[in-house]
């Protein structure tokens, strides 16, 4: 395939891909690397791929999985950082550390999930995507996005207990 198209293919789908990256990182520096990883990948395969190739479900799953691989690094570069520091008492009543604590939280069981049941919980409910509409991404058919989104919020309802409301 042509330079031109790839030169097509980033202007048509880099937003998306930073959009994607963004809303599961929460971090505009580390959803650009996601946005340059995704593409490079590409870049580095462009003469194997053919005329056929639906890239809105390509670029959605790889950019899930790279984003989520960059979470998990990230995650263990702070755990690593924060053993060389002293450790602070957590303060529950503040509102905005606790959020920031969640979203780590949430970050971390994202990436420890299957993929599957990861993709399908960040094209539904971080995406807005119907059930429909992710079973055409992944190839698969909507009772199995069903199947693996209730799978994805029955384990992340029992890693996150501490934050919901009894």
């Amino acid at each position: 395939m042509s330079n031109e198209r790839f030169e097509e293919l980033v202007n048509e789908y880099s937003r998306q891909v930073l959009n994607v990256a963004l809303r599961i990182l929460r971090s505009a520096d580390l959803a650009n690397d996601v946005h340059q990883e995704v593409f490079l990948a590409i870049w580095r395969r462009w003469h194997k791929y053919n005329g056929q190739t639906n890239w809105q479900a390509y670029l959605y799953r790889t950019t899930v999985r790279k984003a989520m691989e960059l979470a998990k690094r990230s995650r263990v570069n702070r755990a690593l950082e924060q053993e060389c520091e002293e450790p602070a008492a957590p303060d529950r009543a503040d509102g905005p550390a606790r959020a920031a604590e969640l979203q780590s939280k949430l970050t971390k069981c994202l990436a420890e999930l299957p993929k599957r049941q990861a993709d399908v919980f960040v094209l539904s409910r971080i995406e807005g995507l119907q059930h429909e509409k992710i079973a055409e991404i992944l190839g698969c058919s909507q009772n199995t996005v069903r199947v693996h989104l209730h799978r994805a919020m029955k384990r992340l309802a029992r890693e996150l207990s501490d934050f919901l409301p009894e």
